[in-house]
């Protein structure tokens, strides 16, 4: 079993049937922020795919819902109504809680088109592949809410390494504290994640934090005029081994400034580190009804030549509509990267993207989708219709059939060999490729929490 195609597994599957997951959260919630944790299957339509954070500053926020175990105490009544003990809302005693995921699936899939140019005359028991996979994950959550303004919570995972049969050393995913002063100023610090921009269907190109997960960091919230102030400092390991007099560029720094007015909700940021590009982004989203319009601007820019050298723009628009009784929905997403030009030396970094899932089958838990991707710079994409359903209860099942087309060494061709970590010179010898002109994946899913 080549150990580059677990990750592939595993990854079309998710691709295919959370795309539309983690706007529809966003919409639910109107603050852009989606549960912690991982996916549970037996939602998949209906939980947001990761961890994301808007900014937005309200006092004690936070990325999770209120945890189980929290309770809302009413005291006796008076004649005016019951008296509500706001102690008791704000405050809970330490939980703990968990999650386990186990994962059988099998594919079968063509490298290439027999009878292509590509397929170089070899027949079709040459040009297909078997494959396989299998994993095992468990994560324990410790959260504490001591106080009303003081709040402790860390996670804990470890998943089962395939090639050596034996479970990883548990690492950890999360480590904060939260400090609320004067009901207004929240500030977090220690070990988390967090994901600005509203990119959700191809990339995230305003996501100026993407690196935070990877150090610590201090991050402060305050309401400042009609919107809210994030600003964040953080650092992590690299940067610090990297860190001398002369480079003295072991912090980031970013700041978000963000408000709504009506449907309309806008905002402003920025992250500056000595020794990279300056980032700087506009946002803006729009709601009517069930259609949701959204858009960023991205420009990152050269502190001492902010016109040329390595400057460069980067834009993401799309649309996001859902029906009343959330059985259809549909985005539409587009994005441009300044930094892909053709021989001429002609901006052609432009990709588009659709997704789309209907309506549960026939009255069962089964739930099609089907997701289209294309980069217009090689006329290289993907199509990725699929179905899955609950088949018992926390057992779940997904069918899709990945289909890439392009020239062989286009973008969507080597996105999936990029993705799992390894260029082809890399390889192990005899290792397989998963750049598959089509595939038929099924995987079986067991996950619950507790």
């Amino acid at each position: 079993m080549s150990k580059l195609l677990r990750p592939a597994l595993v990854s079309l599957l998710i691709l295919s049937f959370s795309t539309v997951t983690a706007q529809t959260a966003m919409a639910q919630t109107g603050n852009g922020q989606a549960d912690e944790g991982g996916i549970d299957i037996d939602s998949l339509f209906d939980e947001p795919d990761g961890e994301t954070d808007g900014g937005h500053a309200v006092a004690g926020d936070t990325n999770e819902d209120s945890e189980a175990g929290e309770t809302s105490e009413i005291g006796d009544t008076d004649e005016t109504g019951p008296v509500v003990d706001i102690g008791a809302l704000t405050t809970s005693a330490a939980s703990v809680t968990g999650s386990v995921s186990a994962g059988l699936g099998f594919g079968l899939g063509l490298i290439e088109w027999p009878g292509s140019a590509a397929a170089d005359g070899r027949d079709l028991s040459e040009l297909r592949r078997y494959s396989a996979l299998y994993s095992t994950s468990a994560r324990m959550t410790v959260d504490a809410r001591p106080a009303p303004y003081l709040r402790f919570r860390t996670s804990l995972s470890s998943s089962l390494n395939v090639d050596r049969m034996a479970f990883n050393s548990p690492g950890v995913d999360e480590l904060f504290v939260d400090y609320t002063f004067a009901d207004t100023v929240f500030i977090r610090a220690g070990y988390y994640g967090m994901t600005w921009g509203q990119g959700r269907l191809l990339d995230n190109p305003a996501n100026l934090v993407t690196d935070v997960s990877d150090g610590v960091a201090v991050r402060g919230t305050v309401p400042l005029g009609p919107g809210t102030v994030t600003a964040l400092v953080y650092s992590k390991k690299a940067w610090v081994d990297a860190y001398t007099a002369e480079h003295p560029a072991a912090f980031a720094y970013a700041g978000q400034w963000e408000t709504t007015l009506g449907p309309v909700t806008m905002g402003l940021a920025g992250r500056y580190r000595k020794d990279d590009l300056v980032g700087s982004t506009a946002s803006m989203s729009y709601g009517v009804g069930n259609l949701t319009f959204a858009a960023d601007g991205v420009r990152w820019w050269d502190k001492d030549d902010p016109t040329g050298g390595m400057s460069y723009w980067q834009a993401m628009g799309h649309a996001f509509w859902e029906s009343d009784d959330r059985a259809w929905s549909l985005m539409v997403e587009y994005e441009f990267d300044q930094r892909v030009r053709n021989d001429r030396g002609a901006y052609i970094g432009h990709r588009t993207g659709v997704a789309m899932r209907a309506p549960k089958v026939g009255g069962s838990t089964w739930r099609p989708a089907v997701r289209w991707e294309h980069a217009f710079q090689d006329d290289s994409g993907k199509v990725i219709p699929g179905i899955s359903g609950t088949v018992a209860p926390s057992l779940s099942m997904s069918i899709g059939v990945p289909v890439v087309y392009g020239a062989p060494g286009t973008f969507y061709r080597d996105a999936l060999i990029v993705e799992s970590g390894e260029a082809a010179e890399d390889r192990e010898p005899g290792a397989i490729p998963i750049d598959n002109v089509v595939s038929v994946l099924v995987a079986v899913s067991l996950s619950f929490s507790f």
